[in-house]
């Protein structure tokens, strides 16, 4: 979907489902936030607890796990 056809699917929504559409997306960005929150707070117990900390921070540290097992 292009940025024109998004444009355009939204100007024909009423300005109550835009404040849905606005609410519901907020409550996610909140949610989201919440769960990095809790994340960081715990620390991790193994490779894969790491590996899903690294995910929701947005980092590949794949290669880098790959890389310390190998010298384990």
């Amino acid at each position: 979907m292009t940025e024109d056809e998004l444009f355009s699917r939204l100007a024909s929504l009423s300005s109550e489902q835009l404040d849905a559409i606005h609410n519901k997306l907020l409550q996610k960005v909140e949610k989201k936030k919440a769960e990095r929150e809790r994340l960081k707070k715990l620390p991790p117990r193994n490779s894969n607890d790491l590996e899903a900390l690294a995910d929701i921070q947005g980092l590949d540290l794949s290669s880098l796990l790959r890389d310390a097992k190998r010298y384990s």
